[in-house]
């Protein structure tokens, strides 16, 4: 087997192989299989920065695709024959695997458990800003944050307690800025199954903070985050993966990217021209990556770049208001069949409570542009059991994807005798935490159905394609987003007793489900991930959720001026913030 994962890592464009003699060894984990782990930037960002250190060894593995020991893509080594297990997790559903990796590379699980011989185990990743606590009984610590401004002093004093005893490590690591060490806190939580209440206390331990800030960093425009490592078979492998920028501008009250991401920063556009040329000479599409790329101030140019020496571009979100004339015909020109619009919900009513104001037509024209240019399908992604939401919200999407089917994809058919595909992609809205709506509840499952039900009796016998997401799997979502750490208990169960089915383990599990997903929070209740600092005031997603309820929008962040949501921005100094009571009055955005 580790014959295997050598070649495989030799088959990979940019795999680093170094002699392990002297140098720490990280292996990079990232907990689902290797053609999904691939296509996650943030794998590639952590890999190229550990391996530009000289003294530093890092090497990747995945969730192996059938039994056995998980093994490391580059020499085949198991991952306790290295000195830091390091998990990358980006998305909440791929917790489950995470005790499960840790007992096939014969590592104890709990933290609590480990002995000097065994690595130590860490973690980062957004699912690890968002809320680390579902996971932190396994993880010796927590990077809270971006990986630039990270990394430096986490090997520093990884470097700096090198041979000593692990508690000592741990002692260290807890001192840097943006290091999480969970096993010194000492939690305790109310009882669910009474409803009252959530965490009573977590108090550290003496030299540990009370909580653990994100790092993040300052400037992000002379360097790519890019694809550094290529395999043909992974998701998205035809395209060279390249962020634009992070963080987004738009404030929408249910996405937790948009606020724990924050503030917008752009990569600069000679540096995306260099990396379109190296994807371009290696025969690959550009993917075009971001939270929201229509904010990049160089997007028109770089498209056109990409455009004019016969190269394609994908990218991965756009406004609804921002697919112009001009860019719809270059993603057509390079070969995108479809056009993904994101209306999210059915009416512009409840776009307002999400912070989207943008009516009907903006949609519809923005499919038109798309089918002008030749494009042939739209997919629309919208979400239900939204807050407030009424059967006429969820009618009211059957309506917009009716008027694009019968006046932009029917008169396109009409001319050319081929009808496009119109889909649409229906989630079941979860609550996250760092959102304005983290106090809510998801939605009763009878509720989701019943609406399900009218989409499906609206569409399906007009020939639109309908694909919802189960109720069952949003509510584990949320439960694994908003969890604290007796969930690491419920996927213990899931690892040992129902071969990965966390819906089956919850049969088994002394707690209440429903307390974690369908239980509206009191505002003022301590939440299990209150031992983070975002840098995003509490006050501010609080004045958010009732302007959201209100139906008030928010407009975009002014990095310049704005100071409402008490994060420090661009050159500003840190602290320099708004806020106040839970009671004061709207923000401005």
């Amino acid at each position: 087997m580790a014959t295997n994962g050598g070649a495989r890592g030799a088959a990979r464009r940019g795999a680093v192989r170094k002699d392990p003699g002297g140098r720490l060894g990280v292996v990079l984990v990232f907990p689902n299989v290797e053609r999904v782990g691939l296509a996650n930037l943030g794998v590639h960002a952590v890999y190229r920065l550990l391996n530009e250190a000289p003294d530093v060894r890092c090497e990747l593995a995945f969730l192996p695709e059938g039994p056995g020991e998980p093994l490391t893509l580059e020499s085949g080594a198991p991952l306790r024959a290295f000195d830091v297990i390091a998990f990358s997790l980006a998305f909440e559903e791929d917790h489950v695997a995470l005790p499960a990796l840790l007992s096939r590379a014969g590592v104890p699980r709990r933290a609590a458990a480990r002995t000097e011989r065994d690595p130590l185990v860490v973690a980062g990743g957004i699912a690890m800003q968002i809320n680390p606590e579902p996971v932190a009984p396994f993880l010796d610590a927590v990077l809270v944050g971006e990986a630039e401004a990270l990394l430096p002093d986490f090997l520093a004093a990884l470097r700096a307690s090198a041979g000593a005893p692990r508690g000592a490590r741990l002692r260290a690591l807890a001192g840097v800025p943006g290091v999480y060490v969970p096993g010194r806190y000492r939690v305790a939580y109310a009882d669910t199954r009474g409803g009252e209440g959530w965490v009573l206390s977590a108090e550290p331990e003496e030299g540990t903070p009370a909580r653990v800030e994100r790092r993040w960093a300052r400037d992000v425009a002379g360097v790519a985050t890019a694809r550094v490592l290529d395999a043909p078979d992974a998701l998205f492998g035809d395209l060279h993966l390249v962020e634009l920028a992070r963080g987004c501008l738009w404030g929408c009250r249910f996405c937790a990217a948009g606020f724990v991401q924050r503030p917008y920063r752009e990569t600069a556009l000679p540096v995306l021209r260099d990396e379109a040329l190296a994807g371009m000479a290696r025969g690959q599409g550009i993917g075009l990556v971001g939270p929201d790329v229509s904010d990049h101030s160089g997007l028109e140019e770089l498209t056109a770049f990409v455009g004019e020496r016969g190269g394609r571009f994908s990218p991965s979100s756009l406004r609804v208001d921002a697919i112009t004339p001009a860019l719809a015909r270059r993603m057509a020109a390079g070969g995108e069949r479809s056009i993904t619009l994101a209306p999210e919900a059915g009416t512009p009513r409840l776009r307002r409570v999400l912070n989207k104001d943008f009516d009907d037509d903006v949609v519809v024209e923005a499919g038109a542009r798309a089918i002008a240019a030749g494009m042939e399908h739209v997919k629309l992604y919208f979400m239900f059991g939204l807050p407030t939401e009424t059967d006429p919200d969820v009618e009211g999407m059957a309506r917009l994807a009716l008027r694009l089917r019968d006046e932009v994809l029917a008169p396109r058919a009409r001319a050319s005798g081929r009808m496009g595909r119109l889909t649409l992609s229906v989630n079941p809205f979860v609550p996250k935490p760092w959102t304005p709506f983290q106090w809510l509840p998801m939605a009763d499952r009878k509720v989701l159905e019943r609406r399900r039900r009218i989409l499906e009796r609206l569409l399906r016998p007009r020939g639109v394609e309908v694909d919802v997401l189960s109720p069952r799997r949003a509510a584990l979502q949320t439960l694994l987003s908003r969890g604290d750490r007796r969930t690491a208990d419920l996927l213990e169960l899931a690892c040992d007793r129902t071969g990965g089915d966390v819906g089956r383990a919850l049969r088994l599990w002394p707690e209440d489900p429903d307390f974690f997903v369908h239980r509206p929070i009191p505002l003022g209740e301590r939440l299990p991930w209150d031992v983070l600092e975002q840098g995003v005031a509490k006050e501010y997603l609080a004045r958010e959720l009732r302007r959201g309820l209100d139906g008030r929008v928010t407009p975009p962040c002014d990095l310049d001026a704005c100071r409402a949501c008490g994060l420090a921005c661009a050159d500003r100094p840190p602290g320099a913030a708004g806020g106040g009571p839970l009671d004061a009055g709207p923000g401005t955005g």
